[in-house]
């Protein structure tokens, strides 16, 4: 018999891709023994990240590999969910470990205090997606895991950069809200969803600047003074504002009145003036966007035919 030769490194990261994860029974298929494989993690050139779950290469895993390997850590039917599922589906930065997984059959597996693994018998395969390979619950589900532990303004931000990522429609939402009854979450997403609760303004205001970001517009300069104005959101070059419109904006109904009279006082001045509620930043954040991208395409062409 021909002797087999152990797989060479480069080997190993194209079968893991590019999230460099593989199990211990894909390590042994490939054909490294048990033995090999502990001289590997010895030298760094395998890490060992859960039971059963290995790192592929030196460099450090990134948060996606992690929720791969902590999926692949489990029995059974799982997926990805929760903050881990919202980061996953690209609208929501990387949580903090451990990472969430929805474990619909068997039993987890895995190192305590890396894997948090919960129950969802109502979860169904169809509530599953699958992205850059690694299972994961849809954006409705993961939002509802969210608002189990998140306050209504850190769970309505997370709606809205899920609007703006077209992760979710608001028809999905007032679904699974509906039907999910008395579950932790649902009464949270049920009160969003009616109106009941009002964004911050600097809630607002790291919601737009995300978007405006992703876009690939130029930023504004916030709080920007114009003579004894303060705009919310300033492009000074091209005499463009950007104004939150609601009560919430500064904290009492008495200052509403006055926004729009300084509106007024700006366009005077020179200032173009855009108002953005609050409903449309979370029912239609990439109309809003559009709207903004529109004003400074218009404002840039003015100031270009002026100089």
């Amino acid at each position: 018999m021909g002797s087999f030769s152990s797989p060479t490194d480069a080997e190993l990261m194209r079968r893991a891709g590019f999230l460099r994860v593989l199990t211990l029974k894909q390590l042994l298929s490939a054909g490294l023994s048990k033995k090999a494989i502990a001289r590997r993690v010895e030298e760094g050139r395998l890490e060992r990240l859960w039971q059963g779950v290995y790192l592929v290469g030196g460099a450090p895993a990134s948060p996606l590999s992690l929720a791969k390997a902590a999926d692949l850590s489990c029995q059974g039917t799982a997926a990805v969910s929760h903050a881990w599922g919202c980061h996953v589906l690209g609208f929501a930065r990387p949580p903090k470990l451990p990472v969430d997984v929805t474990v619909l059959k068997g039993s987890r597996r895995g190192r305590p205090g890396c894997v948090l693994p919960h129950r969802a018998t109502a979860l169904q395969p169809q509530d599953l997606t699958v992205r850059w390979t690694i299972p994961v619950t849809d954006a409705a589900w993961s939002i509802l895991g969210c608002a189990e532990t998140y306050g209504l303004i850190q769970l309505e931000a997370l709606i809205g950069d899920a609007f703006a990522a077209r992760a979710v429609t608001d028809q999905q939402l007032d679904e699974l809200a509906a039907w999910a009854g008395r579950s932790p979450g649902a009464s949270k997403l049920r009160l969003l969803r009616s109106g009941g609760v009002t964004l911050t303004r600097s809630e607002a205001e790291r919601i737009l600047r995300r978007l405006i970001q992703q876009a690939g517009l130029p930023q504004p300069l916030t709080d920007y003074p114009i003579g004894a104005y303060f705009a919310d959101f300033a492009w000074p070059l091209i005499k463009l504002v950007v104004e939150f419109d609601g009560f919430a904006t500064h904290g009492h109904k008495h200052a509403f009145s006055p926004d729009r009279k300084r509106g007024g006082k700006l366009t005077a001045k020179g200032w173009s003036v855009m108002h953005v509620t609050w409903d449309r930043l979370i029912d239609e954040p990439l109309a809003v966007i559009a709207d903004i991208a529109a004003a400074i395409a218009v404002r840039e062409a003015a100031t270009a035919a002026r100089s």
